[in-house]
């Protein structure tokens, strides 16, 4: 008797929209963190395809995704695009972008898992919590209406944010609270430059990363986009005279990090995760967070306002070193509960399975 083929594994699509070296924010560091300790030790790993939903970066080095990963640019080739999602049984999202693309709805009958990094009714109603600007900058489009309809399409969402988010609410069935994690390499002890008074930042300036707050403190440096800055100066009455801006890149990050400066602006609204707050915690810095982020902890350096932000400086000069101690190792003690690698990467390989 001939003996039955054994069937082939399905293809599974993942979509993203950055990946390697070429680093934006923290949902490129996510996605990075899932090919590294995640996508290795899948069943049939070779069955998974990676989509970059965007354009090849000029200085991407391929080198930088792991060996064996098959990966594909959008618009290197749609075809290619077209050909890999005709062959999935599913595509999961390590992370979408947040306004139709035509060319990835077309297979919207195989969505599966979405982990949703940001959640665009967050993003927008942040506006209200800052009456002193009467617009929102986003480094993406986003469309909230069809970001709804996306998510509904979807079999399943897991929300990666510390945080508690209104998707939760909106979409009670079917949606997981899987955190982000945070690797410590020290963390480095409280740097004694918080004397001078400079703040330092280092995020997208999307709105509600709140980098307008910079505006009237006596120095500042700020490692973001050099157009998202002119565009703030060009917009609004938010000018930044005293800030010093360097050109986000990766590489220049540790020895920005190690300039002459210990305050940290961390009071971004609405934050999921706070991948950047956790990197200053860990280079020695003393972060000031918003009221709304880690809800639970008791930490005394926080912001909701503009008149806060200032006074929180004025309190951290004012504090003694081995008060701000106090208050930053409340916060590594907080943070460490994410310092859980394998059991993260055990979980979202779970999520993944529980469709093979």
């Amino acid at each position: 008797m001939a003996r039955k083929s054994k069937k082939a594994a399905p293809w599974i699509l993942l979509v993203c929209t950055g990946a390697g070296n070429v680093i934006q924010g923290g949902a490129d560091i996510w996605v990075n963190n899932f090919l590294k300790e995640v996508w290795p030790k899948l069943p049939n790993k070779v069955r998974f395809r990676l989509l970059i939903d965007s354009k090849r970066p000029t200085n991407f080095n391929p080198n930088s995704l792991p060996v064996g990963l098959r990966y594909h640019f959008h618009y290197d080739d749609p075809e290619i695009t077209k050909q890999w999602g005709d062959e999935s049984h599913w595509v999961h999202f390590l992370h979408p972008h947040y306004h139709m693309r035509e060319h990835i709805w077309r297979f919207e009958d195989r969505f599966g898992i979405c982990f949703v990094h940001a959640y665009p009714k967050d993003m927008k109603d942040v506006i209200k919590q800052l009456p002193e600007l009467d617009r929102l900058q986003f480094n993406t489009k986003v469309d909230e209406k069809f970001y709804g309809e996306f998510l509904l399409t979807c079999r399943r969402r897991v929300w990666i944010g510390l945080n508690k988010s209104q998707l939760i609410d909106d979409f009670p069935n079917y949606t997981y609270y899987l955190p982000n994690y945070y690797e410590f390499k020290g963390p480095s002890s409280l740097t004694t430059h918080v004397e001078n008074g400079i703040v330092g930042f280092a995020a997208r300036a999307e709105t509600r990363k709140c980098l307008h707050w910079l505006h009237g403190i006596d120095k500042s440096y700020a490692l973001t986009s050099q157009w998202d800055i002119k565009n703030l100066r060009d917009t609004t009455q938010f000018t930044l005279p005293d800030t010093d801006v360097f050109q986000w890149d990766p590489n220049i990050k540790q020895a920005f990090f190690g300039k002459n400066w210990g305050i940290f602006h961390g009071a971004y609204f609405r934050e999921p995760f706070g991948y950047s707050i956790f990197e200053a915690v860990d280079y020695g810095k003393l972060p000031i967070i918003n009221t709304d982020w880690a809800i639970n902890l008791d930490y005394k350096y926080r912001a909701g306002t503009k008149n806060e932000f200032d006074n929180c400086i004025k309190q951290i000069l004012k504090d003694s070193h081995g008060e701000r101690e106090i208050e930053r190792n409340k916060l590594i003690e907080y943070m460490k509960q994410f310092d859980n690698k394998e059991e993260w990467a055990d979980q979202i390989r779970s999520q993944l399975l529980s469709f093979w």
